[in-house]
């Protein structure tokens, strides 16, 4: 690394941003460039509900990821194996030597609770175990790869029934391996005939990322187990302390869920009533996946309160059996007054008070086949207008969002049928390796696409739907490149230039990228069972996401230029919005160089207020274009603060490949 030559961006540094150390960048070769900003002119209002979140069911974007609970499969729905024991449950000690004391048997007659009307596809079970002697041999069942830490006190459960067992169960977490070291006991003890719940408090005494739980049946006669429980006693109403902090930085607007495609499978009420008597369910949209439904709709009205959003919910279009009365009766639960039919149900379940939830979406890409529930464009329009008649029985003043595509044609047939009773169109983008070809220069042009995508589907707008101020929710976006590309420095420039475009357009009101936790691989938030990271990505939503303005202002950008294969000749390299903050007193500079090798010198100048000669900028950087981060390397790419001397004209250098921000502090 040649340390000569510094770039001037680094020379007035003050400090580094609590994300990573700063990293040191070989010279660059330095190209002029220039950003003009009339700061008395404002060109549109940017949306406040711009850069919201979306997760989904979807590999662990809610069981393992957001969710906290530790134990896998805990209502034993899971196959069994040939001793009878689901997935992810384990005998202990181990299997190298028999024990015919110890039998167990994947129970369907027997289980908590019994099925409720609405779960119709429930098939439900519980772990039989008999014990035939009680000779004091360590015998049980155990889960591994259970992460704890000293001193967090860990609370869980189990239901229990038993006939003519005597005895006591202990339960433990303690070294995975056999004869392993013990960091916390329980006993359970006065073991009932009938169902109950057992509690219990472990609060280890070591830290390990790959502990286990353990349950020692320390007795004699038949039991049945069902719906266990861990959860660690920092987690923030069930949801992972971890990633709690991660989602609460990025100040999401809203947050969409359950999907995705998995809204097309999805049945509100299994997400309902006590934790325990929920139903487990078959994930037909993602690898046949059973999830519990811990996680439901309170959960979810929770969390996004928690963390400052409001709420999006997807509803289910014809998918699986779901009919507009479900729809309906899902607007009533969450908003309805307590004395209504589905309100009752939400003030048993211990909110009185309506949940107000605003949006909602009918149906997810009802075009894809890949689908329940999917049609052609007249087919789902038509739907649409059911189902929004149908919701705003429940309460009229719910905003509706509608199945748009990428494709005008269906957007067109959407638009004429439909226009009348919605207030958004929502449109998916993903671009990867397929569309990009042999150039990853295609990838840092398509966003530009996009831009003149809006002004057509705004132009369908004005003469379909004529009076109505409708606007775009691109509520899914995302690059869909192989790991670890997609979570390098690439996909985030793809990202910056995407989320300029939306800054651009005041057509689009909402977005959120795909996922929010893990799902796709593109999750901006990768949470694995003991540790987290956040992609470059994620770096990208947390920055503009604080530096959202109110107001476009209008900016002239002259940028060296290039060709790609397939998305255009004469791309400029630099990609700039700037707007300003409420009240007027900050301008934001969003800077976006996609040039993977040179350094673009920009003149700034600016016009209309005074300009202080303090400023910030805040860059997001690498030390090359396919730096990725990673479980072992989670500051690869990393957000830098550097202070700049500015004023009505300045210099910047904005460095190869890179997202910045430029504040300026307005003085008038």
């Amino acid at each position: 690394m040649n340390y000569r030559n510094i770039p001037r961006w680094l020379g007035g540094l003050l400090f580094v941003s609590q994300f990573c150390a700063l990293i040191l960048f070989a010279e660059d070769s330095s190209v002029p460039a220039a950003i003009s900003v009339d700061a008395s002119r404002v060109k549109a209002n940017i949306s406040p509900t711009l850069y919201g979140q979306f997760d989904e069911f979807m590999f662990e974007g809610v069981k393992g990821g957001l969710y906290a609970e530790l134990i896998r499969d805990r209502s034993f729905d899971e196959n069994p194996n040939a001793i009878g024991l689901p997935r992810y449950w384990e005998r202990e000690p181990d299997d190298r030597n028999d024990d015919p004391a110890l039998h167990f048997r994947w129970d369907d007659s027997v289980f908590y609770p019994a099925a409720t009307d609405f779960q119709t596809e429930r098939v439900e079970h519980s772990l039989r175990v008999d014990v035939s002697s009680k000779d004091d041999q360590r015998r049980g069942i155990r889960q591994g790869g259970i992460p704890v830490q000293e001193g967090i006190p860990y609370h869980g459960y189990l239901w229990l029934k038993t006939r003519g067992f005597s005895g006591e169960i202990s339960v433990a977490l303690e070294a995975d391996q056999t004869g392993g070291e013990a960091y916390a006991q329980a006993r359970i003890q006065n073991i009932s005939d009938a169902w109950r719940k057992y509690e219990f408090t472990l609060t280890p005494s070591k830290s390990d990322p790959l502990a286990k739980f353990v349950l020692l049946f320390r007795g004699r006669g038949r039991m049945w187990l069902d719906q266990v429980s861990l959860l660690p006693g920092n987690a923030v109403d069930g949801v992972r302390a971890d990633v709690f902090q991660r989602i609460k930085a990025l100040r999401p607007a809203f947050v969409r869920w359950p999907g995705g495609n998995v809204a097309q499978d999805y049945h509100w009420m299994w997400g309902i009533g006590p934790r325990d008597q929920r139903t487990t369910w078959l994930n037909l949209s993602w690898a046949n996946e059973l999830e519990p439904s811990d996680f439901g709709t309170d959960e979810f009205i929770q969390f996004c309160r928690k963390v400052g959003a409001e709420p999006s919910i997807t509803v289910n279009v014809e998918g699986r059996g779901a009919t507009t009365a479900e729809a309906a009766a899902w607007v009533e639960y969450a908003n309805g007054p307590a004395n209504s039919k589905y309100g009752a149900m939400r003030a048993a379940n211990g909110h009185p008070e309506p949940f107000r939830v605003k949006y909602w979406e009918v149906g997810n890409e009802i075009w894809g086949t890949w689908v329940r529930g999917h049609s052609d464009a007249e087919t789902y329009a038509n739907n649409f207008n059911r189902y929004a008649a149908a919701m705003r029985t429940a309460d009229p003043s719910i905003r509706l969002i509608a199945v748009g595509d990428n494709d005008l044609n269906w957007d067109r047939a959407v638009l004429r049928i439909a226009g009348a009773n919605m207030d958004y169109l929502a449109v998916h983008h993903y671009y990867g390796t397929a569309e990009m070809g042999n150039d990853a220069r295609n990838l840092m042009a398509h966003p530009l696409h996009y831009e003149r995508f809006y002004r057509q589907v705004q132009q369908l707008i004005h003469e379909l739907a004529p009076g109505r101020e409708l606007k775009l929710s691109i509520n899914e976006w995302n690059t869909s490149l192989p790991l670890p590309r997609q979570h390098s420095m690439e996909s985030a420039l793809y990202a910056a230039r995407l989320m300029n475009i939306f800054e651009r357009n005041d057509v689009v009101a909402m977005s959120a990228v795909s996922d929010m936790v893990n799902g796709w691989s593109g999750g901006i938030v990768q949470a694995s069972r003991h540790g987290v990271f956040v992609t470059p990505t994620y770096l990208v939503n947390e920055l503009y996401s604080r530096r959202l303005g109110t107001q476009q202002l209008l900016a002239r950008v002259d940028s060296p230029v290039f060709d790609s294969d397939r998305e255009g000749k004469n791309v400029p390299y630099l990609d700039v919005v700037v707007s300003k903050a409420a009240g007027g007193k900050q301008i934001f500079i969003k800077a976006v160089n996609t040039d993977p090798d040179n350094t673009l010198r920009t003149t700034v100048q600016v016009s209309g207020v005074r300009v202080s000669p303090q400023a910030e900028m805040e860059a997001i950087t690498s030390d090359s274009l396919t730096a990725a981060n990673s479980f072992a390397s989670p500051d690869t790419v990393c957000t830098h603060k550097v202070a700049l001397r500015a004023g009505s004209r300045f210099v910047v250098d904005l460095p190869r490949h890179s997202v910045s921000v430029i504040t300026l502090e307005v003085t008038d």
